[in-house]
């Protein structure tokens, strides 16, 4: 099967260089001009879903080539992405980091995986010349890295243009660059001390990617982003055969602010075969749901 689907990754030349802040407020730019985005996180994480789902009000969804093989992999996009024009999937770590020192299972298999156009997020605080190395050294890697495009991340707005006009000239083109973030203490989504801060225990979090998506909406080329999404090919797929729908049952499940790292995928596919979710707080109820047959 296929359909067409205008899709972007946003990969990172490591952790902490700043994609995490870019996706957030991109997400939350192109929901508040009105676009039917949807979004994905590459690999086992939970963390970030969470903003994205405080961005778009939809649930993220992971796409975890150690988890899946890539028809699946392929097909959750297919499902996740129904109803929405547009998709942009979060990577992992640095483009090219996978299981142990291959990249296997990375943020680049996925893309590949995908055919989906790639945005580097460059973080280019205390370099300048250099800044061409980075990109040519991830665009070259492989011959198929697919990488089209570059967001440079603590960057002066008064370097930005001169490292735009170096950009075009080394690379004749081939990538494009896509505008810049200044360095933002105040609304960094990063700094989270080992990653345990959930989106939901953030103070003024709305407030926060509502800055991110006015400063996005300044510094960053929207439409370049758009018009790179457009480039991909249409996304294709074999249906797999999944059990049986059997018969209902009641299924309790955690969630709350110490039970929330969830695979949306595994609760669809729990009610694709039946189950009824039926939330509750092991913080806050004092007993489990009634007339429950799981748990």
């Amino acid at each position: 099967m296929e359909k067409t689907l205008n899709r972007l990754l946003i990969a990172g030349t490591n952790s902490g260089c700043g994609k995490t802040t870019l996706v957030s407020g991109l997400l939350t730019a192109l929901s508040l001009r009105g676009e039917k985005v949807c979004s994905f996180k590459c690999g086992p994480d939970y963390i970030d879903p969470m903003f994205h789902a405080s961005a778009l009000h939809t649930p993220c969804r992971n796409l975890d080539l150690q988890f899946l093989d890539e028809n699946m992999l392929r097909y959750r996009m297919a499902m996740g992405s129904e109803g929405f024009d547009l998709a942009v999937t979060e990577g992992v770590m640095g483009y090219y980091d996978g299981v142990g020192l291959t990249n296997r299972a990375s943020s680049y298999r996925v893309a590949v995986t995908t055919a989906t156009p790639v945005v580097l997020a460059v973080n280019v605080r205390g370099a300048a010349h250099s800044v061409l190395a980075t990109i040519s050294g991830f665009a070259n890697l492989y011959p198929d890295s697919n990488v089209k495009g570059v967001v440079l991340n603590r960057c002066a707005p008064m370097l930005y243009p001169k490292l735009k006009e170096a950009i075009l000239e080394y690379f004749h083109g081939a990538i494009q660059p896509l505008g810049y973030l200044p360095d933002l203490p105040d609304v960094t989504l990063e700094s989270r001390h080992l990653g345990l801060i959930t989106a939901q225990e953030m103070e003024d979090l709305q407030g926060k990617l509502r800055l991110l998506a006015d400063q996005v909406e300044k510094s960053v080329d929207m439409d370049g982003l758009l018009r790179l999404a457009t480039q991909a090919p249409k996304l294709r797929w074999e249906t797999p055969a999944l059990p049986q729908r059997g018969s209902p049952v009641r299924v309790a499940v955690a969630m709350d602010k110490a039970f929330c790292f969830y695979y949306q995928d595994n609760l669809d596919l729990l009610r694709d075969l039946g189950a009824e979710i039926v939330p509750f707080s092991p913080l806050e109820d004092p007993a489990l749901p009634e007339d429950i047959q799981g748990l």
